[in-house]
């Protein structure tokens, strides 16, 4: 299988001459960047999805099982395989995002942000929780908070970024300066926020740029969508889930485009909150249908946690044993 993927993402590139940067993908089904590393680091295979540069040269080991028999065969092209994990054995967490995730959630001593509870269900890690309320993809940026994370982290570092609840809205006749460009891409507004000319770009590009920066310090970024508005708000049936707010998908989306994890938050908590029933839901938002009270960061949590469990980052290596008994549902 990682021969065929090989073969297949060779097809894709052709002879591509440009070399990818440490710790950046470089191979994968689909992948149509570069496929060779900058000098001293090496392209080591992750899944069939996803190969990265990493220091040093690599040792792969591949089992395939079918019904005759199990073969396992392993590549080595050196005596020794650096990892980002072997040069950073005890990493930290960063959390950038918004009221949400922020540590006493709106600030109103009633509600509490997800970030603030997720720390107990992981064991070896350091959370650092850099969200704060009334946040935007926009104004973390124009803030500098995103520099001062990818000033902080330390290759292997993980980083979880997740907004939506602030970046909706117009910039006109007044911009309140949280508010994204439209589009999804590379399109580009010009308005005025607090006597400054600013370029704003979309959410897809500054959830981009910022994941871009972080990988190229080595930090492995996890991109996650907002948490849902209380989906039980004045309603006896349950909300479909196939139309979800447009910042789910263009998160979905940005992760690709990147090649980073992709956690849907959102889709998370609306099967718990669906399996929780109203009356239970509408109790964890104490002020509002948008921030909960810390019961309702705890489900949040678990949520994301979920969510994190059944996907592929390497970060569910640190989920530890207490949390299983709140990991509940199934994979979606």
């Amino acid at each position: 299988m990682y021969a065929k993927s090989l073969v297949y993402a060779s097809a894709l590139v052709g002879l591509a001459a440009a070399q990818q940067s440490a710790y950046g993908q470089c191979g994968g089904i689909g992948w149509t960047g570069a496929t060779t590393c900058v000098s001293g680091w090496t392209c080591t295979y992750g899944n069939d999805y996803y190969s990265q540069c990493l220091p040093g040269t690599a040792a792969t080991t591949k089992t395939t099982t079918t019904s005759a028999k199990t073969t396992t065969k392993t590549t080595t092209t050196s005596t020794k395989t650096t990892t980002a994990a072997a040069t950073n054995p005890t990493p930290t967490l960063y959390l950038c995002g918004d009221s949400t995730m922020a540590k006493g959630g709106a600030g109103d001593g009633a509600t509490d942000g997800w970030g603030d509870v997720v720390p107990k269900y992981f064991t070896g890690i350091t959370v650092n929780n850099q969200a704060i309320g009334g946040r935007s993809a926009r104004s973390y940026t124009r803030e500098g908070r995103f520099n001062t994370v990818i000033g902080l982290v330390k290759a292997g570092d993980y980083v979880v970024i997740e907004f939506g609840h602030n970046d909706g809205g117009s910039l006109t006749p007044t911009d309140n300066g949280r508010t994204d460009c439209g589009g999804t891409s590379t399109e580009t507004c010009t308005t005025v926020y607090g006597g400054v000319t600013e370029t704003v770009l979309t959410f897809s590009a500054y959830l981009e740029k910022a994941t871009n920066s972080l990988k190229a310090k080595g930090a492995i970024v996890i991109l996650s969508s907002q948490t849902p508005n209380n989906p039980w708000e004045g309603v006896t049936t349950f909300p479909s889930t196939s139309n979800p707010v447009r910042f789910v998908p263009y998160t979905e989306t940005s992760a690709s485009r990147t090649g980073v994890t992709y956690v849907n938050h959102w889709l998370y908590s609306m099967d718990l909150y669906k399996r929780l029933g109203a009356s239970a839901t509408n109790a964890v938002y104490p002020n509002d249908h948008t921030h909960t009270s810390p019961t309702g960061a705890d489900y949040m949590a678990q949520a994301f946690i979920k969510g994190l469990s059944c996907g592929t980052s390497t970060l569910k290596s640190k989920i530890n044993t207490s949390a299983a008994s709140v990991i509940t549902g199934s994979c979606l």
